[in-house]
């Protein structure tokens, strides 16, 4: 679109022309997701992949799908006060919103504590439970929409549990196995380094 003399032309933050008779476009919940995942690929590992899966199931898979059985079958149906909360006062968007947030804040909490310890593999094990757990809700949700029986609540949340301490168990193990190895490493450079010191001298 060309922009007419004298008129104030600008950039939204969503790459939009706006002119000056118009309010900008914000940035929406989707603006934020895509940056998350343009980020994650742009410095892709294991981990950070697990990160980014474990964000796309437990919190906006979750959220979204929670909204949809509720929206086909009625709020009563969701077992979570907080989810029924979030309905009542704000629909499918506060679900969504709540989800997203409440997993984005769990997925901070947990890089955090990666960035300050030495537990690679424990961390990506709980990824992965963590990512495992959404998509069970993401299907007991859509169980429920199209009127098949889904598993329990219950059932649900002890399967996440043991999944996620047979993970960080297994995790740890491996970060226990790769910081023998790497001190063994170590350990036969500076043996090397000596001897050959000594060699020299």
């Amino acid at each position: 679109m060309k922009a007419n003399p004298g008129m104030t032309v600008q950039k939204t933050l969503t790459g939009d022309i706006a002119d000056g008779t118009s309010m900008t476009t914000p940035v929406y919940i989707s603006d934020f997701i895509m940056l998350l995942i343009k980020y994650f690929i742009s410095t892709a590992n294991l981990q950070r992949l697990m990160f980014l899966l474990s964000f796309l199931t437990y919190g906006v898979g979750d959220g979204v799908t929670a909204a949809y059985m509720i929206e086909k079958t009625g709020v009563m149906r969701e077992s979570n006060p907080i989810l029924q909360f979030f309905y009542a006062s704000s629909g499918a968007p506060g679900i969504i919103s709540f989800k997203i947030c409440f997993g984005f804040i769990i997925l901070l909490m947990v890089w955090i504590i990666s960035r300050q310890t030495n537990t690679y593999w424990t961390i990506t094990g709980f990824l992965v439970a963590h990512c495992a757990g959404g998509i069970m809700a993401m299907r007991a949700n859509l169980m429920a929409a199209y009127g098949m029986t889904p598993p329990s609540p219950d059932s649900v949340i002890m399967a996440f549990l043991i999944l996620t301490g047979l993970f960080v168990l297994i995790g740890d193990m491996m970060d226990k196995l790769s910081s023998t190895s790497v001190k063994q490493t170590r350990a036969k450079a500076l043996l090397t380094t000596d001897f050959l010191n000594k060699s020299i001298m």
